[in-house]
């Protein structure tokens, strides 16, 4: 049952969840989920009776990957496509798909940046264009402000991409190295 401001569930326990404790919900799809967390309103009081969440503001989506990630710490300067300036910022770890990203630039969802990206034992420097899917709250690190962008490659040519994927592939052996 789905009200403005409810949700109620049935539970087949007796005396789980309690009021006021905070839950998970998950909505699941073939791309991803939405997912939200809600606090629990009314606790099971007989044997097959539901629970009643307080309705969330708002839900948060997580989308699946269809690329494996790995852990880097790859130096690069990113550029919004608007401004000129250059952010000395970081890729914490990367995919042919997509990376995290560490910038002191305050950059909008949604905003595309060039970043231009020297990988491991390449002479050349590769040009990825990545859209900017979420952004975390400003987070002091090594006294400098900066954000955590979670982004998505949004163009790149042939080159770049086998250049990404043999730097994974070496990453992956490095970390799972065969027995």
């Amino acid at each position: 049952e789905v009200t403005d401001d409810t949700l109620r569930v049935s539970f087949p326990g007796l005396d789980y969840p309690v009021s006021g404790m905070l839950i998970d919900v998950e909505f699941h799809d073939p791309l991803g989920f939405s997912f939200y967390r809600a606090k629990v309103l009314k606790g099971p009081e007989q044997e097959g009776e539901g629970i009643l969440l307080e309705r969330p503001s708002e839900a948060k989506r997580s989308q699946h990957r269809d690329s494996c990630r790995v852990p880097a710490d790859l130096k690069v300067e990113v550029k919004g496509q608007v401004h000129v300036r250059k952010h000395k910022s970081v890729l914490l770890n990367v995919s042919t798909g997509g990376a995290l990203l560490q910038s002191p630039g305050d950059f909008g969802v949604g905003d595309v940046v060039e970043i231009p990206l020297k990988l491991p034992g390449e002479t050349d420097t590769y040009l990825v264009l990545a859209e900017l899917l979420h952004k975390s709250e400003p987070v002091e690190i090594d006294g400098e402000s900066v954000f955590l962008y979670g982004t998505r490659f949004a163009g790149y040519d042939p080159g770049t991409g086998r250049a990404l994927t043999n730097y994974i592939w070496d990453r992956l052996r490095e970390l799972y190295p065969s027995v």
